[in-house]
Protein backbone atom coordinates (compact mmCIF):
# COMPACT_ATOMS: atom_id res chain seq x y z
CA UNK A 1 0.00 0.00 0.00
CA UNK A 2 1.31 3.71 -1.20
CA UNK A 3 2.15 6.04 2.28
CA UNK A 4 -0.63 8.02 0.86
CA UNK A 5 -3.34 5.96 0.44
CA UNK A 6 -2.22 4.42 3.85
CA UNK A 7 -2.19 7.67 5.81
CA UNK A 8 -6.54 8.24 3.83
CA UNK A 9 -7.08 5.37 6.33
CA UNK A 10 -5.46 6.44 9.29
CA UNK A 11 -8.90 7.18 12.14
CA UNK A 12 -7.39 10.51 13.26
CA UNK A 13 -5.87 11.70 9.95
CA UNK A 14 -8.56 10.48 7.26
CA UNK A 15 -10.38 14.16 7.28
CA UNK A 16 -7.61 16.22 6.88
CA UNK A 17 -7.48 17.64 3.32
CA UNK A 18 -4.76 16.07 0.94
CA UNK A 19 -1.54 18.60 1.15
CA UNK A 20 -2.04 17.73 4.64
CA UNK A 21 -1.56 14.55 4.24
CA UNK A 22 1.13 15.02 1.49
CA UNK A 23 3.21 16.86 4.38
CA UNK A 24 3.16 14.02 6.56
CA UNK A 25 3.85 11.32 3.77
CA UNK A 26 6.83 13.15 3.56
CA UNK A 27 7.37 13.79 6.90
CA UNK A 28 8.71 9.86 7.24
CA UNK A 29 10.89 7.17 6.18
CA UNK A 30 9.65 3.78 5.67
CA UNK A 31 11.52 0.82 7.46
CA UNK A 32 11.06 -3.05 6.48
CA UNK A 33 10.86 -5.92 9.18
CA UNK A 34 11.14 -9.53 8.54
CA UNK A 35 8.76 -12.14 10.43
CA UNK A 36 9.48 -12.56 14.07
CA UNK A 37 11.41 -8.71 14.30
CA UNK A 38 10.34 -6.30 16.89
CA UNK A 39 9.22 -2.75 16.07
CA UNK A 40 9.97 -2.26 19.91
CA UNK A 41 9.99 -3.69 23.35
CA UNK A 42 7.14 -2.88 26.06
CA UNK A 43 8.53 0.49 27.56
CA UNK A 44 10.77 1.96 24.68
CA UNK A 45 10.53 5.71 23.84
CA UNK A 46 8.04 5.97 21.46
CA UNK A 47 9.18 6.29 17.87
CA UNK A 48 6.35 8.48 16.60
CA UNK A 49 3.52 7.84 14.43
CA UNK A 50 3.66 4.19 13.02
CA UNK A 51 1.41 3.20 10.12
CA UNK A 52 1.51 -0.12 8.65
CA UNK A 53 2.07 -0.42 4.95
CA UNK A 54 2.06 -3.86 4.12
CA UNK A 55 1.90 -7.03 6.27
CA UNK A 56 1.18 -7.18 9.86
CA UNK A 57 2.27 -5.78 12.82
CA UNK A 58 1.21 -8.08 16.43
CA UNK A 59 0.80 -6.14 19.89
CA UNK A 60 1.71 -8.26 23.10
CA UNK A 61 2.18 -8.25 26.34
CA UNK A 62 4.29 -10.87 28.14
CA UNK A 63 3.76 -11.64 31.76
CA UNK A 64 6.48 -12.82 34.65
CA UNK A 65 6.10 -16.52 33.41
CA UNK A 66 6.78 -15.99 30.21
CA UNK A 67 3.18 -16.10 29.01
CA UNK A 68 2.30 -14.25 26.09
CA UNK A 69 -0.83 -12.26 25.73
CA UNK A 70 -1.91 -10.89 22.25
CA UNK A 71 -3.73 -7.52 22.54
CA UNK A 72 -4.40 -6.28 18.74
CA UNK A 73 -3.28 -7.11 15.22
CA UNK A 74 -2.55 -4.40 13.05
CA UNK A 75 -2.66 -4.13 8.85
CA UNK A 76 -2.49 -2.30 6.11
CA UNK A 77 -3.77 1.43 7.16
CA UNK A 78 -3.38 0.84 10.56
CA UNK A 79 -1.62 3.13 13.34
CA UNK A 80 0.25 1.00 15.71
CA UNK A 81 0.19 2.04 19.66
CA UNK A 82 -0.72 5.69 19.32
CA UNK A 83 -0.84 6.28 23.26
CA UNK A 84 2.68 7.27 24.10
CA UNK A 85 2.38 9.24 20.44
CA UNK A 86 0.40 11.80 22.14
CA UNK A 87 1.12 11.15 26.01
CA UNK A 88 4.62 11.39 25.74
CA UNK A 89 5.52 7.90 27.56
CA UNK A 90 6.56 4.69 26.66
CA UNK A 91 5.34 1.78 25.24
CA UNK A 92 2.64 -0.05 26.89
CA UNK A 93 3.25 -3.28 24.90
CA UNK A 94 5.86 -4.90 22.66
CA UNK A 95 5.34 -5.30 18.36
CA UNK A 96 6.35 -7.82 16.62
CA UNK A 97 6.11 -7.91 12.26
CA UNK A 98 3.87 -10.66 11.57
CA UNK A 99 5.24 -11.54 7.98
CA UNK A 100 8.19 -11.75 5.97
CA UNK A 101 8.61 -7.60 4.09
CA UNK A 102 5.83 -6.29 6.49
CA UNK A 103 6.64 -2.34 5.86
CA UNK A 104 5.97 0.57 8.38
CA UNK A 105 5.80 4.05 7.69
CA UNK A 106 7.02 6.33 11.15
CA UNK A 107 7.52 9.71 11.69
CA UNK A 108 9.13 10.95 14.28
CA UNK A 109 6.98 12.16 17.59
CA UNK A 110 9.02 15.70 17.17
CA UNK A 111 8.21 16.23 13.83
CA UNK A 112 4.56 15.15 14.51
CA UNK A 113 4.09 17.54 16.88
CA UNK A 114 4.96 20.04 14.85
CA UNK A 115 2.39 18.64 12.24
CA UNK A 116 -0.36 18.40 15.01
CA UNK A 117 0.24 22.41 15.96
CA UNK A 118 -0.53 22.70 11.90
CA UNK A 119 -3.26 20.84 11.92
CA UNK A 120 -5.26 21.08 15.29
CA UNK A 121 -7.75 18.34 13.46
CA UNK A 122 -5.51 16.09 13.61
CA UNK A 123 -5.69 16.51 18.37
CA UNK A 124 -9.43 16.52 17.93
CA UNK A 125 -9.83 13.09 15.84
CA UNK A 126 -7.25 11.08 17.93
CA UNK A 127 -9.87 12.13 21.00
CA UNK A 128 -11.96 9.73 18.86
CA UNK A 129 -9.37 7.19 17.84
CA UNK A 130 -7.94 6.41 21.88
CA UNK A 131 -12.49 6.11 22.57
CA UNK A 132 -12.38 3.26 19.92
CA UNK A 133 -9.14 1.77 21.07
CA UNK A 134 -10.84 1.72 24.89
CA UNK A 135 -14.09 0.19 23.84
CA UNK A 136 -11.97 -2.55 22.27
CA UNK A 137 -9.59 -2.83 25.43
CA UNK A 138 -12.91 -2.88 27.78
CA UNK A 139 -14.46 -5.85 25.53
CA UNK A 140 -11.60 -7.35 25.67
CA UNK A 141 -11.09 -6.88 29.44
CA UNK A 142 -14.71 -8.04 29.79
CA UNK A 143 -14.29 -11.69 27.45
CA UNK A 144 -11.01 -12.25 29.62
CA UNK A 145 -12.86 -11.92 32.97
CA UNK A 146 -16.41 -12.78 32.40
CA UNK A 147 -16.04 -15.90 29.88
CA UNK A 148 -14.94 -19.07 30.11
CA UNK A 149 -11.79 -20.85 27.71
CA UNK A 150 -14.71 -22.81 26.33
CA UNK A 151 -16.14 -19.79 25.50
CA UNK A 152 -13.16 -17.41 24.44
CA UNK A 153 -12.08 -20.53 22.31
CA UNK A 154 -15.47 -21.32 20.50
CA UNK A 155 -15.71 -17.51 19.89
CA UNK A 156 -11.80 -17.34 18.05
CA UNK A 157 -13.03 -20.08 15.98
CA UNK A 158 -15.99 -18.86 14.59
CA UNK A 159 -14.04 -15.65 13.88
CA UNK A 160 -11.26 -17.19 12.01
CA UNK A 161 -13.15 -19.40 10.20
CA UNK A 162 -15.01 -16.67 8.66
CA UNK A 163 -18.54 -18.26 8.52
CA UNK A 164 -17.06 -21.12 6.83
CA UNK A 165 -17.55 -24.84 8.46
CA UNK A 166 -14.92 -25.94 7.25
CA UNK A 167 -11.38 -24.34 7.30
CA UNK A 168 -7.75 -24.58 7.98
CA UNK A 169 -6.40 -23.71 11.76
CA UNK A 170 -2.87 -21.98 10.59
CA UNK A 171 -2.08 -20.88 14.47
CA UNK A 172 -0.57 -23.67 16.97
CA UNK A 173 -2.27 -23.90 20.16
CA UNK A 174 -0.31 -22.02 22.07
CA UNK A 175 -0.71 -19.30 19.58
CA UNK A 176 -4.23 -19.63 19.74
CA UNK A 177 -3.59 -19.32 23.71
CA UNK A 178 -1.73 -16.00 23.40
CA UNK A 179 -4.95 -14.87 21.02
CA UNK A 180 -7.57 -16.04 23.91
CA UNK A 181 -5.40 -15.43 27.32
CA UNK A 182 -4.65 -18.98 28.01
CA UNK A 183 -1.67 -21.49 28.13
CA UNK A 184 -1.30 -24.26 25.21
CA UNK A 185 -2.43 -27.56 26.86
CA UNK A 186 -5.86 -25.36 27.99
CA UNK A 187 -6.58 -24.89 24.97
CA UNK A 188 -5.35 -28.47 23.59
CA UNK A 189 -7.83 -29.69 26.39
CA UNK A 190 -10.55 -27.78 25.29
CA UNK A 191 -10.54 -28.22 21.84
CA UNK A 192 -10.97 -31.82 22.53
CA UNK A 193 -13.82 -31.44 24.68
CA UNK A 194 -15.38 -29.65 22.40
CA UNK A 195 -15.11 -32.63 19.69
CA UNK A 196 -16.69 -34.47 22.18
CA UNK A 197 -19.43 -32.39 22.78
CA UNK A 198 -20.05 -32.96 18.90
CA UNK A 199 -19.92 -29.77 18.41
CA UNK A 200 -16.49 -30.11 15.75
CA UNK A 201 -14.30 -32.14 14.48
CA UNK A 202 -10.29 -31.58 14.04
CA UNK A 203 -9.03 -33.49 11.13
CA UNK A 204 -5.16 -32.61 11.20
CA UNK A 205 -5.09 -29.11 10.87
CA UNK A 206 -8.63 -28.71 9.56
CA UNK A 207 -11.58 -27.89 12.04
CA UNK A 208 -15.01 -28.76 10.43
CA UNK A 209 -17.91 -27.51 12.70
CA UNK A 210 -20.31 -29.46 13.10
CA UNK A 211 -23.04 -27.42 14.93
CA UNK A 212 -22.84 -23.56 14.49
CA UNK A 213 -25.48 -23.03 16.15
CA UNK A 214 -24.75 -24.34 19.88
CA UNK A 215 -20.88 -23.14 19.23
CA UNK A 216 -22.63 -19.68 18.73
CA UNK A 217 -23.74 -19.82 21.90
CA UNK A 218 -21.26 -21.64 23.77
CA UNK A 219 -18.98 -18.01 22.43
CA UNK A 220 -21.70 -16.23 23.57
CA UNK A 221 -21.41 -17.66 27.33
CA UNK A 222 -24.80 -18.78 27.27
Amino acid sequence: MRTLDALRRVLFLKTLPEPALAEIATAGKQIKLDRGELLFREHDPTRGLIVVLTGEIKLFKVDPRGRELILGRDGPGDSVAELPLFDGGNYPVSAEAMEDSTTVFIVPRDRFQQLMASYPEIARQSTRMLAVRMRRLLHMLEAQALHSVRARLAAYLLTVGKGQDSFRLEQTNEEIGAEIGTVRDVVSRTMRGLQDEGLLRIEGRTVIIVNRAVMKRVAANQ
